[in-house]
């Protein structure tokens, strides 16, 4: 016995699709289905309404004004006072942004701006030069302060 795919498909019963707009008495006639009045019951609305479009009214992106300017966000070093050195390192400690980090007095995402040592007075813990600018640098060594010399020197040289 051989099966043919006519056979399966003639066994299943197809729904005929319904005719609209053939009298009142179909039940799909007058407005066939399209509601009463707008532009999806006129005839050319073949193509789907795009989701933005308003039927007409001043769409919303042009209702809303355009953003004037721009932000200018600028990168300050964030500022460390002498109190906060001494009081956070000893003597001996240096004071690099990695140690600051670890203290607390710096967060990871604030290292790439850089630090400012702000204040007066004496700073006793030696400081890493990547930290000191040569204003900073001569402050500290007008308060008697240290700073590491040998990444001074490789810190100049670039």
């Amino acid at each position: 016995m051989s099966q043919f795919i006519s056979d399966i498909l003639s066994s299943r019963r197809r729904k005929r699709s319904k005719r609209v707009g053939r009298g009142d008495s179909s039940g799909k006639g007058r407005t066939a289905g399209r509601g009463m009045k707008g532009q999806a019951s006129r005839s050319g609305i073949g193509r789907k309404i795009k989701p933005w479009f308003e039927g007409g009214q001043t769409p919303l992106h042009r209702r809303i004004g355009k953003k004037k300017g721009f932000t200018h966000r600028v990168t300050k070093p964030v500022a460390i006072t002498v109190a906060m050195l001494n009081q956070h390192f000893s003597n001996k400690e240096t004071v690099s942004l990695e140690t600051l980090q670890e203290k607390g007095l710096l967060r990871a995402s604030q290292v790439k701006y850089g630090v400012k040592i702000i204040g007066t007075g004496q700073i006793l813990a030696t400081i890493a030069p990547e930290i000191c600018s040569s204003r900073s640098r001569l402050k500290v060594k007008k308060n008697d302060g240290n700073i590491k010399t040998d990444l001074a020197r490789q810190a100049a040289k670039r």
